[in-house]
């Protein structure tokens, strides 16, 4: 039995397994992403994009996921409760899995309002899709705030600096989410945690969280982060130490 308010370095695809059914109020995740390879072009620009696209590969971003996990997903849910940020190339295979299950489901859209340029004749890579799913029974709280589809932000390249995630998304949407959606005490469950956005975002809403994240680094960030220590205040705190080692030769 997993513990709650905890998170855990390992394979998602095992550790649900030990969650027992019905014992968690929401999911909040952002799944790994499926990327169409290559199309960035030659110039500069464009090879920065595909770089991006090669760090993001050895971070196993690229290829998506299995969508067995989400049979696991409804099992564990008490009622079917559940963001799933994705890719757009993702969104129909999710749709189809869950629109037959459940009565209600939004598309929900993070609007970037300084998205990186981009070539090759294509749209610029200004939004980002959150499929949402509720089954009749779960609750919607009050809100004007809490009740809009789409939010609009510049890009989050403060928390990447902070944080070392490439996909990290807005604590303050995430926060909203869960407030709209579920209930103080409730669970939430993100079975691939990166930063620890969700849990962070349940710890400031009064909301409880399990969370599970394959990734070493990510995860001792994660850990790092709900202690109350970014990334680049622990690479402050080394350069520091450092400092004084070359003060002392």
């Amino acid at each position: 039995m997993l513990e709650i308010n905890k998170i855990y370095l390992g394979d998602s695809y095992e550790l649900i397994k030990q969650l027992e059914d019905k014992s968690v109020d929401c999911i909040y995740t952002d799944v790994p992403y499926l990327y169409k390879q290559g199309g960035f072009g030659s110039s500069d620009l464009g090879k920065r994009q595909e770089k991006k696209r090669l760090e993001l590969m050895n971070n196993n971003l690229e290829n998506g996921i299995d969508y067995k996990i989400f049979d696991d997903f409804m099992r564990v849910m008490k009622k079917t409760n559940i963001f799933i940020w994705c890719s757009k190339l993702q969104l129909n295979d999710i749709m189809n899995y869950f629109i037959p299950k459940v009565e209600n489901y939004e598309l929900i859209v993070w609007c970037k309002s300084n998205p990186s340029p981009t070539t090759n004749n294509t749209w610029l890579p200004d939004l980002e899709y959150c499929l949402y799913f509720r089954e009749k029974g779960v609750k919607l709280n009050d809100g004007y705030d809490l009740k809009s589809k789409w939010f609009t932000s510049p890009i989050n390249k403060g928390d990447k600096d902070l944080y070392d995630h490439p996909t990290i998304k807005p604590l303050e949407l995430v926060k909203r989410h869960l407030l709209h959606t579920t209930q103080e005490n409730d669970v939430v469950l993100d079975t691939f945690l990166g930063s620890g956005t969700t849990a962070v975002a349940c710890v400031e809403t009064n909301r409880r969280y399990i969370g599970f994240e394959i990734n070493p680094e990510y995860y001792q960030i994660a850990v790092d982060r709900l202690n109350g220590l970014s990334q680049q205040e622990k690479r402050d705190k080394q350069n520091g130490v450092m400092d004084i080692f070359d003060f002392m030769d």
